[in-house]
C-alpha cells in the first residue's frame, strides 16, 4: 500500500459517522444523571424519593413567590432559606390536600411523609398549612451545589456529542 493510498479518505465512513444519531447516548447520561440524584437523595439526604418530592413541591411553591419580587442569585436564594422567621409569616401556605393531588399520591401518605420531615425540621407543619423547616437550608447548602454540578457535566456531556443541539431543535418547525 503506498503512502497516497493511505491518505485517502472514505467518504461513506464519514457520512455514516455524521447520520448515526445520538439519542441513544444522550439518553444513557440523562438515566446515569437520574440515577445518581435518586441515590444522591437517599444517601446525603437520608429520605425516600416521595419525601423528597414532597420536600420539592413546598420549595417550589416558595421560589414561585420569591420569584414574585424578582429572580435571586444562589447567594440571595440561601440568604432567603437562612431567614427561616420570614419563611414562616406567609399566609398563603401549601396543603397536604394540594400535594397528594400534584404528586398523585393518598393523602395520608403525604401527610404521614410530612410529619417525618418535620421531626427532621425540613418542613415545619402546622395549621396554616406547609412551610419550608428550619433546617432546609443545610439541604439547600449541600445538595443544590452538587446537584447544579451534575447538570451542568450532564449538558456539557449533551453538547459535546450533539444530542443538546438535537435536543433543542427538537420541536423547532
Amino acid at each position: 500500500m503506498s503512502i497516497n493510498e493511505k491518505k485517502v479518505i472514505d467518504l461513506k465512513v464519514i457520512e455514516k459517522k455524521k447520520e448515526t444519531p445520538v439519542f441513544s447516548s444522550g439518553l444513557y447520561h440523562w438515566m446515569m444523571f437520574l440515577i445518581n440524584f435518586y441515590n444522591r437523595v437517599k444517601k446525603d439526604l437520608k429520605i425516600d424519593f416521595d419525601s423528597f418530592m414532597i420536600l420539592q413541591l413546598v420549595v417550589s411553591d416558595n421560589l414561585y413567590k420569591f420569584n414574585k419580587d424578582g429572580t435571586k442569585n444562589f447567594k440571595e436564594l440561601e440568604d432567603t432559606f437562612k431567614d427561616y422567621e420570614s419563611l414562616l409569616n406567609d399566609k398563603r401556605t401549601i396543603n397536604i390536600a394540594s400535594i397528594s393531588e400534584i404528586l398523585n399520591l393518598p393523602r395520608e401518605t403525604v401527610r404521614r411523609k410530612i410529619l417525618h420531615l418535620t421531626k427532621f425540621k425540613l418542613l415545619n407543619y402546622n395549621k396554616n398549612g406547609i412551610t419550608i423547616g428550619s433546617d432546609y437550608q443545610t439541604v439547600f447548602a449541600k445538595f443544590v451545589p452538587e446537584t447544579v454540578s451534575n447538570m451542568s457535566k450532564l449538558v456539557k456531556r449533551w453538547e459535546h456529542e450533539g444530542s443538546l443541539k438535537r435536543l433543542l431543535e427538537l420541536n423547532k418547525q
